[in-house]
C-alpha cells in the first residue's frame, strides 16, 4: 500500500478544487485557496483535466504548481496538501487522453515533489494495474476513484465495488454515483458504513459522493459515512454540477441534519433533499 501522505488523524477534511483552465488563473487560485486559513482542516485539489483539455503540458503544470507553493512558503508561510486530480471525460472529467499518455502524466506528477496524492480513474487503473502497483511504492498516496452516473445500483453491485477498490493499493478508495431517488443515496451510505471496519483493517478511508439535490445528504453528512474528504465549491451557486457544494449550503444542510440519528426521520432527509 502507498505510503499515507494525507492525514485523517483529526478527522474529516474540506477539499477546495481548483478548475481553472489556463496556467494564469490556475496559480492565482492555487493561492487564493490555499490561503483560506492557515488551519490544517482542509486539502487543495488540483483539477489538471481542465489544463490538460487545452493541450498544456504537464511539465508546464508541475512548473506552475512550485511557483504556487514557493510563494506560498516564502510570502505566507503555508505548507498546505494537494491533490493532482486527472479525470477523463467519460468519467465526469475534463479531458480525452489514451492510456499510454494518462499513465505517463500520473507518472511524471509521482516523481515530483509538487502534490502528495494523485487521483485516477478506476477503469483506467484496470487496464493499467500492474503499472500503477508499480509505480505507487511508498512516495505519494493514491485516490482511486469509481464513477457511475447512468444507472442505478444494487447492493450486490455496490458491494462489489467496495470490495474491488478495497483491493487495489489505493490509500483512498473513492465512490461518485448519481442519485435517482433518495434510497440510492441511502444504499452508498449504508454499505459505507458496512465496509468501514474492513477499510480501517485495510489501513484505507473512504470518499463517497452522491450527486445531484437528492444526493448532497451525503456530502453534509460525512460522519455517518466516515468519508473523510468533503468537497466543497467556493462559488456563489446553490448547487453545480456533479453535485459539488458551497459552504453556505453546507452549513445550513448540516443544521438540519444535526437532530437525526441514522435513517430514521425520511420525511426530514427527503425534505432536505428536495429544497
Amino acid at each position: 500500500m502507498a505510503k499515507e501522505k494525507l492525514s485523517f488523524k483529526n478527522g474529516s477534511k474540506f477539499c477546495y478544487s481548483v478548475k481553472e483552465n489556463n496556467l494564469k488563473d490556475f496559480y492565482d487560485r492555487i493561492i487564493e485557496l490555499s490561503t483560506i486559513s492557515e488551519q490544517d482542516n482542509y486539502v487543495v485539489e488540483l483539477r489538471l483535466d481542465y489544463l490538460i483539455n487545452k493541450k498544456i503540458d504537464v511539465e508546464e503544470i508541475i512548473d506552475c504548481i512550485n511557483k504556487a507553493k514557493k510563494v506560498l512558503s516564502d510570502r505566507f508561510d503555508i505548507e498546505r496538501q494537494y491533490i493532482a486530480t486527472v479525470r477523463n471525460f467519460t468519467n465526469g472529467g475534463n479531458c480525452y487522453i489514451d492510456d499510454k499518455t494518462y499513465f505517463e502524466i500520473i507518472e511524471k506528477l509521482y516523481s515530483k515533489p509538487c502534490v502528495d496524492a494523485i487521483d485516477i480513474d478506476f477503469d483506467f487503473y484496470e487496464k493499467k494495474a500492474t503499472n500503477v502497483k508499480k509505480l505507487f511504492s511508498g512516495k505519494k498516496s493514491l485516490i482511486i476513484t469509481y464513477t457511475c452516473r447512468d444507472k442505478v445500483l444494487t447492493n450486490e453491485e455496490y458491494d462489489d465495488i467496495f470490495k474491488t477498490l478495497i483491493k487495489t493499493p489505493a490509500y483512498i478508495v473513492k465512490i461518485i454515483t448519481k442519485a435517482f431517488s433518495f434510497d440510492d443515496t441511502e444504499k452508498l451510505m449504508e454499505t459505507a458504513r458496512k465496509y468501514d471496519e474492513i477499510l480501517k483493517d485495510s489501513k484505507k478511508v473512504a470518499v463517497i459522493i452522491s450527486t445531484g439535490k437528492i444526493g448532497i445528504i451525503s456530502r453534509v453528512w460525512h460522519e455517518y459515512t466516515n468519508t473523510m474528504l468533503v468537497y466543497l465549491e467556493t462559488g456563489d451557486f446553490d448547487m453545480i454540477p456533479y453535485g459539488d457544494i458551497n459552504e453556505a449550503i453546507y452549513n445550513k444542510y448540516r443544521k438540519m441534519l444535526s437532530t437525526l440519528d441514522g435513517f430514521n426521520n425520511k420525511d426530514l432527509l427527503s425534505a432536505i433533499a428536495d429544497k
